[in-house]
């Protein structure tokens, strides 16, 4: 066929420009601490991971950690799919003394955390704590935690490489409103296992609404993997809010309005 002919199907694979709706852009939204602090969260207009929401997960383990300080004060804290980072930057506030927020590793989304980071660092004296005791960081859940383990401050000349490495953990780690992505329950534990440090004290934050209530049990199967995998688990909140976070959803309302806190720990350490 000659180069000049055109029979009007140059284009034919193209789409419209306007054929898929726009991203939606990106939000804002102002948490208040029970001290009357604001945090300012930007989050990103649209994630496959979900990230573009505030989950009600997030803000009760923010209320939880307010309510009790010490949960977090000096110790060192790490977030899984933290989306915005609310329970990071609370924990920040609060005098965590290095937190590491992860999501998914896609440069919007590390970006977003780390602008939160900078925001809330504008708001807290002395300047730079905050910017100094978190990072965001890219992570994929069952991944090798040795590069999130490197970002810990060092707790002093150790004895051996092994009581190093063991002791090279963190205290708290937070999961906050995960627990729908049920393929990756194995992993979540997986990542507990291998990130938490291995004392008494030691402790996984796992907070969430059955945003989906025919589900719920999908949902609690989380804890049947991580007791498997010989986790200590305990119930220590309940929270009914006034209204559901998706409004008009299906299923039952006060299970879409209840937000689920449970602490998992290593056993008789």
């Amino acid at each position: 066929m000659d180069s000049d002919d055109d029979y009007g199907a140059a284009g034919f694979m193209d789409e419209p420009e306007d054929f898929y709706p726009p991203t939606p852009p990106p939000t804002q939204q102002i948490y208040t601490m029970k001290s009357g602090k604001d945090v300012t969260l930007n989050l990103v207009g649209a994630s496959p991971t979900e990230a573009h929401h505030l989950w009600n997960g997030a803000k009760i383990v923010s209320d939880y950690f307010e309510a009790k300080p010490e949960r977090v004060r000096g110790k060192t804290v790490l977030e899984l799919g933290a989306a915005s980072g609310l329970p990071s930057l609370v924990a920040g506030i609060l005098g965590a003394k290095k937190v590491v927020m992860t999501d998914f590793p896609d440069p919007d989304l590390i970006v977003n955390m780390q602008k939160n980071i900078d925001a809330c660092d504008e708001t807290v004296e002395p300047r730079g704590q905050i910017a100094t005791a978190i990072d965001a960081a890219g992570f994929v859940w069952g991944a090798d935690v040795e590069p999130l383990l490197e970002r810990l401050p060092a707790e002093g000349k150790e004895e051996d490489d092994e009581k190093k490495k063991k002791g090279r953990r963190f205290d708290v780690l937070i999961l906050a409103d995960l627990l729908f992505r049920h393929n990756e329950h194995g992993m979540l534990v997986k990542t507990i296992r291998e990130a938490m440090k291995e004392t008494p004290e030691s402790v996984a934050y796992v907070f969430f609404t059955s945003y989906r209530p025919w589900k719920r049990d999908l949902d609690m199967k989380f804890f049947d993997v991580a007791r498997e995998a010989g986790l200590d688990v305990v119930r220590v909140e309940e929270r009914k809010l006034d209204k559901p976070l998706f409004e008009n959803d299906p299923g039952d309302l006060d299970t879409q309005k209840t937000v689920n806190g449970f602490e998992v720990r290593w056993p008789n350490v």
